[in-house]
């Protein structure tokens, strides 16, 4: 911490902070004593912080060394990757890639191209939230990408602190669905085939199903994430609402009749 000296003459008392934290915030109080007299300003700084979180894409045993380009929906400029490639004994290659996320960006696309493009390896992240309500039917969708076919579809279901477990998985081929959650969750069969593997969520509950719900598409060579953070309000609050509404109803009904009687009395 410290004050620009050279800009002290010009009126300019600015103070720097380095690292600045969270302990840094608070209300900072500036007195200045000059021949115009005294001058007392106060100023509240607030301190934000964010996690800075990664996305990484893995491939492995490709001849020659691969080329791996990132890219986002919508797009965005300047990506800047770390990428880590290493062959094993055999000389083929394992591929490691990481991306910094950003907060606005809700898809995510890794592809792997081999050095002479005669093959393609594609993996995309897709993350998005949805709020539902207790006791009402909640639709989380889940769309795979243009073109893709002979899939194998996978949900699987997280909740804060909690290992992430498979709660529905299907195959395209064979149209075979084995529903973990029978009678909680489904498909629409009508439309899966289409490349729709949106999940219906039956009579949802607050806590048992708010959490991280995971749609995966997975084919030759690609593979498609979509991952949505679920929040299930309780209807608790709406009832009472609705209750104190009704009884606030009442009391004035009650008031009015009373009021009658006395305009009759009189």
């Amino acid at each position: 911490m410290y004050l620009l000296q050279d800009q002290l003459s010009r009126g300019n008392a600015s103070l720097h902070l380095s690292q600045c934290g969270i302990k840094d915030r608070g209300r900072y109080r500036c007195l200045v004593n000059s021949t115009l007299g005294q001058q007392e300003s106060f100023i509240i700084m607030k301190v934000e912080g964010y996690k800075n979180t990664e996305i990484q894409c893995l491939s492995k045993d490709i001849f020659p060394a691969p080329r791996v380009q990132w890219s986002t929906l919508p797009p965005k400029a300047n990506l800047r990757s770390t990428t880590h490639m290493a062959p094993n004994t055999e000389g083929l290659y394992s591929v490691q890639s990481k991306l910094r996320m950003f907060g606005n960006t809700p898809t995510y696309v890794c592809t792997v191209n081999s050095t002479y493009g005669s093959q393609s390896w594609k993996s995309s992240l897709q993350k998005g939230e949805l709020i539902g309500e207790a006791g009402r039917e909640l639709s989380i969708p889940c769309m795979a990408p243009q073109n893709f076919q002979n899939f194998f579809l996978t949900w699987t279901f997280t909740r804060t602190n909690d290992n992430s477990k498979v709660i529905l998985s299907y195959v395209s081929q064979t149209r075979r669905t084995s529903n973990l959650w029978e009678g909680r969750v489904e498909l629409e069969q009508d439309r899966v085939l289409m490349g729709d593997g949106s999940l219906l969520l039956h009579n949802p509950e607050s806590q048992e199903h708010t959490g991280t719900y995971t749609c995966t598409f997975s084919g030759f060579q690609s593979r498609h994430m979509v991952q949505t953070q679920v929040a299930i309000r309780s209807t608790s609050r709406r009832s009472l609402t609705v209750a104190v509404v009704a009884l606030v109803t009442t009391a004035i009904l009650l008031y009015r009749k009373q009021r009658g009687k006395y305009k009759n009395r009189s």
